[in-house]
């Protein structure tokens, strides 16, 4: 019996293969891959030869059972898709990532059934035999389908669906000089808190003034107060509304894969709204409309300080109180520069006056006073020091 099956098998090879090249169309054999998917196909089905009669008979209750269990999967992949959007908005956490990979294989899966019904309601054939091969076909097919898009279902229960709470860490930062630089963070203080009734701040200075510096501290502060959510974003070079967007929801964690800005200005919008927020912008080199990127302002829910060379762009901001970081003192600029050459005891006369006029080069900017400081650090050569100042008064000459 079992040798008798097998001839009407390598008979009927030849027939189902050219019966699914003459659909190759509808089955894109074109392909490479697709072929040798198809032979695989075909070499399974033919060896279910015992089961092609109940493959045919049972083909339209299979194909309605195929359709019941497309929508039970469809219905769960959007329960599931409003879930993930509804607490990622509400959190601004991430979806995890198995999470997102069973989304995107129940949509493959989706089109490949629909795929597979769109080509059984073509069936056609004239013949008996070739009617019966086709409904046996896509009976197996069918049925196979049923299977997979039940074990893809049941994958699709997830107790979670974010990934974990990202911890809020402090940014690290350096001792401030200067009576002035504390006075500054207390302003800054002053104005974040929700009874201000300011919304917008700004910090302006020169390069290397120390602005990133001061906002470190400002950062660590309000986080530590912890009445609101605290986001530090480096403004891009290039601050279009699309970049800063991304920046932005970088930092809060937000994946936006929407490219219309104003989708994405509303998406920032709302995942900014749960709550309580002090936005720091740093760096910021032009102006922008905060409803265009998607920054909702509000005295008692959200506030907006950003850091810029120019009071220019402080004022083009609206912003309402401004706080410009002037350079150090000449006290505090030596006090500086003393802390980080480290030269402990050595640091006197003739080497400390040479180091004065170093000091004076730099304009009580810290950024490179601190430069200057590493470059001679640990120099006890008095002869290195005066070469090395005669060298930046012949530059700056």
């Amino acid at each position: 019996m079992i040798e008798h099956l097998n001839g009407i098998a390598l008979v009927l090879l030849p027939i189902i293969t050219a019966l699914g090249l003459m659909r190759r169309k509808e089955l894109n054999l074109d392909n490479i891959s697709e072929r040798i998917a198809f032979v695989k196909d075909v070499l399974e089905f033919i060896g279910k030869l015992p089961s092609w009669a109940e493959y045919c008979n049972d083909l339209i209750a299979n194909v309605q059972y195929l359709r019941d269990r497309r929508a039970r999967l469809e219905t769960r992949m959007d329960d599931l898709s409003m879930r993930v959007e509804e607490e990622e908005f509400r959190t601004c956490r991430q979806r995890k990532r198995e999470v997102d990979n069973w989304l995107t294989s129940a949509a493959t899966k989706d089109t490949e059934v629909r795929e597979l019904l769109d080509q059984i309601d073509s069936i056609r054939g004239t013949y008996l035999l070739s009617r019966f091969l086709y409904r046996a076909w896509w009976g197996s097919q069918a049925q196979r389908k049923i299977k997979e898009v039940d074990e893809l279902y049941d994958l699709g229960v997830f107790k979670e669906v974010l990934s974990p709470t990202r911890e809020k860490l402090e940014r690290v930062v350096r001792p401030l000089v200067g009576k002035a630089a504390d006075e500054n963070i207390r302003e800054i203080m002053r104005l974040s808190r929700p009874e201000s009734g300011i919304t917008t701040i700004g910090v302006h200075g020169v390069k290397g003034i120390g602005k990133t510096e001061i906002m470190n501290h400002i950062h660590n502060q309000l986080l530590r107060n912890g009445n609101s959510r605290i986001y530090m974003v480096e403004a891009p070079e290039d601050s279009t509304e699309y970049n800063l967007q991304k920046c932005i929801a970088n930092v809060l964690g937000l994946d936006l894969q929407e490219e219309d800005v104003n989708k994405r200005a509303a998406l920032l919008n709302r995942a900014l709204r749960r709550g309580k927020f002090v936005l720091i912008l740093d760096g910021l080199k032009k102006y922008f409309a905060v409803e265009d990127v998607g920054i909702p302002l509000d005295a008692m829910q959200g506030k907006l300080i950003i850091t810029s060379r120019s009071p220019v762009v402080c004022r083009r901001m609206g912003c309402q109180e401004t706080v410009a970081v002037e350079p150090l003192p000449s006290d505090d600029a030596l006090e500086l520069f003393k802390r980080k050459v480290e030269l402990g005891s050595s640091f006197q006369p003739p080497i400390e006056g040479v180091a004065i006029e170093i000091v004076r080069n730099c304009l009580g900017v810290p950024s490179r006073i601190i430069a200057e400081a590493i470059h001679m650090r640990r120099e006890h050569d008095i002869s290195v020091w005066e070469t090395y100042l005669n060298e930046i008064t012949y530059e700056g000459a």
